[in-house]
């Protein structure tokens, strides 16, 4: 799952940080150019819960291979309307980004409900840290990629390399190591606790064998955590986008703001692995607060700060804040998950996140037109605040795992 797993990390990651850039080269204004990522926030929230049945029927490793041939027809349309840029050009644009939204619902839901379904609750949070780890590793070399290619070619082409890199991530999910996917579930229904996937690596859910873990959901826990995840999930997904307006505004090029996302990610993927022990440590509640509460500073700083010494002094921060609460959204949703029909309560819960997603841009793109991208900032900061402030404040009443020694 490593390989192809950082192949569509970089595939996702060589993206993000010229989305919004494309959009401005086709005509789009800076609102209206927030907008359209919001609409793929709003596709990712229609779909979510159609995605994880959609895993359920057609197993964790087949939707896998659908969800990656889909990624790469998608982003092959934004490089046909990049490279056409005529007067449809933005609209064809638009239409490969929404669809490219549920096919990502299909594959992260799939990774996650394959991990959720046999690892242990105590070592839940370092494993969930390590699959997030993975689409880090992309997002850290898709953005120095991207900004090589950049150096010397047009927009297209950092979508080209997407395409390459989704491409070559199905063909290693289509080899023999790839099929390396089933092992854990194999070894899982030889010792009886098995999620009933059949040798082609489907799932019939009356053949399903529930997985040791709760059977029923906490649904006020459900709720109290995923007001604070959606938080989290607004300002990851804006962070980009206000990034790019704001480099924009101050005259950065194209390259340095990939490079600048790039040094983030960079950050982000040093502290993973402490994060994911303090997640089993310490707990998720702390973790969580302790997220939010920074990541919310970096914003703050970005807005006070308006140099390019500034912008990475506050991206820092920012990758301090989001690399210490790497994964904790799967861990949460894993720790909270039935043992039955666990893929199925995953695309519930990521409703939340995917709220988020559709907020932030959305929110980005409001504040940017009845104010300034500095007004996005700090409003994307407050939202941050806000998210860390309520989970510190209903942490005992969600009850989630405390860490070793704390109760769970």
């Amino acid at each position: 799952m490593l390989v192809p797993s950082v192949l569509v990390g970089i595939a996702g990651g060589a993206t993000v940080p010229v989305s919004v850039l494309a959009a401005l080269e086709l005509g789009a204004s800076p609102a209206l150019a927030s907008l359209v990522i919001a609409l793929v926030g709003l596709a990712t929230l229609a779909t979510t819960v159609l995605a994880g049945r959609f895993i359920d029927r057609l197993g964790d490793r087949r939707a896998m291979l659908v969800a990656t041939a889909a990624a790469a027809g998608c982003t092959a349309l934004s490089v046909g309307a990049l490279a056409w840029g005529g007067s449809g050009a933005l609209a064809l644009f638009v239409v490969s980004l929404v669809l490219r939204a549920p096919v990502m619902n299909v594959w992260n839901l799939s990774r996650q409900a394959l991990v959720a379904e046999h690892v242990p609750v105590e070592r839940r949070g370092r494993a969930m840290t390590a699959l997030g780890g993975t689409m880090r590793a992309g997002t850290l070399l898709g953005p120095l990629l991207g900004a090589a290619l950049l150096l010397q070619l047009p927009l297209w082409s950092v979508y080209v390399l997407s395409v390459g890199c989704a491409l070559l991530a199905l063909g290693v999910l289509y080899t023999p190591a790839g099929s390396t996917l089933d092992t854990a579930a194999r070894a899982a229904r030889s010792d009886g606790h098995g999620s009933g996937a059949t040798a082609d690596g489907s799932q019939g859910t009356r053949s399903r064998t529930p997985a040791p873990g709760p059977t029923t959901v906490r649904w006020r826990a459900v709720l109290l955590a995923g007001v604070a995840v959606g938080t989290l999930a607004l300002a990851r997904v804006a962070q980009p986008v206000v990034l790019q307006l704001w480099g924009v505004s101050l005259g950065f090029s194209e390259s340095t703001i990939s490079l600048l996302v790039a040094l983030g990610a960079a950050v982000e993927l040093v502290l993973m692995f402490p994060g994911g022990r303090l997640k089993d440590t310490l707990g998720r509640s702390p973790v969580l607060v302790l997220c939010l509460a920074v990541y919310g500073a970096g914003f703050v700083l970005l807005a006070g700060l308006p140099s390019l010494v500034g912008a990475v002094v506050a991206v820092l921060v920012m990758a301090v804040g989001n690399g210490l609460g790497a994964g904790i959204n799967m861990t949460i949703g894993a720790d909270l998950s039935p043992a039955v029909d666990r893929a199925r309560f995953l695309g519930t819960w990521a409703l939340f996140s995917a709220a988020g997603s559709l907020a932030g841009p959305a929110t980005v793109s409001a504040l940017v037109a009845v104010g300034s991208a500095r007004l996005a900032l700090l409003g994307i900061a407050a939202v941050a605040l806000a998210g860390s402030a309520w989970m510190a404040g209903w942490a005992r009443v969600a009850a989630l795992p405390g860490g070793v020694g704390r109760g769970r």
